[in-house]
């Protein structure tokens, strides 16, 4: 089985940690990393565009902040998404600890997706990107733990237009990805979010996919979120630590 990784990276010692856990754990797989240092919610699109090109069974995109610690629950879900037709997985982008935005939208921090998800958005007019619609809402199947809201008339990330006009609270501009997805029919499968109270993280398939959130806050010393107890500093510093004896070094 052949999968393809992406990463929008800030290029951080984050990165290199996040890398090596992919190597060591799907050590046949290509990682793609997009310099995302500069303009960033116009720079997710990027992946795509070098996705295009690529021919994989399975594309995983994957945020920087997000650390895999084993391969076997990854493999058994694309099993499953296999026999079931499933196009894309992934988190809901609302009703848990850390986002409150659309849940049939999904966040973007891990999603695994097949090549009609790819071709899918290259294959739409730009001029013409579907909005949200009020047929696609569904019952949050998971525990809610936050809120969820609902924009349906609104530009996100892929309009080329400045952020501050764009913009919207509780949404993130890649959900022009998603609706376009929604539009073209691609079944979608929303991974059950747990809360992993050790590093404040969003966790999904049995733990072994972990994502830290506050990552562009790596550096500070002041706790940053109401969820956390410690300086967001040492919640990085005290995942790499235990990654890395993970990875043996």
């Amino acid at each position: 089985m052949n999968i393809t990784f992406f990463t929008t990276s800030t290029l951080s010692d984050i990165q290199e940690t996040q890398f090596k856990c992919i190597q060591k754990f799907f050590p046949n797989s290509k990682h793609y990393i997009i310099d995302g240092r500069f303009g960033w919610f116009l720079v997710w699109y990027k992946w795509l565009d070098v996705a295009k090109d690529i021919k994989s069974d399975w594309y995983i995109y994957i945020d920087e902040d997000c650390f895999v610690t084993s391969n076997k629950e990854i493999l058994n879900h694309i099993e499953y998404m296999q026999k079931n037709d499933i196009d894309i997985s992934g988190c809901p982008d609302g009703f848990h600890e850390y986002r409150s935005g659309n849940n049939i939208a999904l966040n973007s921090f891990f999603m695994i997706m097949n090549k009609r998800c790819i071709d899918f958005w290259h294959s739409r007019d730009r001029n013409n990107l579907p909005q949200f619609k009020p047929e696609w809402l569904e019952e949050y199947p998971y525990k809610k733990t936050n809120i969820a809201r609902y924009e349906y008339n609104m530009e996100f990330g892929s309009t080329g237009k400045p952020f501050h006009l764009i913009y919207k609270d509780g949404t993130e501009p890649y959900y022009d990805f998603m609706w376009v997805l929604k539009d073209f029919g691609a079944k979608f499968y929303y991974l059950e979010p747990s809360f992993g109270e050790k590093y404040k993280t969003t966790n999904l398939l049995n733990n072994t996919v972990m994502h830290m959130w506050h990552q562009r806050e790596r550096w500070s010393n002041n706790i940053v979120s109401t969820l956390h107890d410690i300086s967001n500093k040492s919640r990085y510093d005290n995942i790499i630590v235990e990654l890395k004896t993970l990875l043996g070094e």
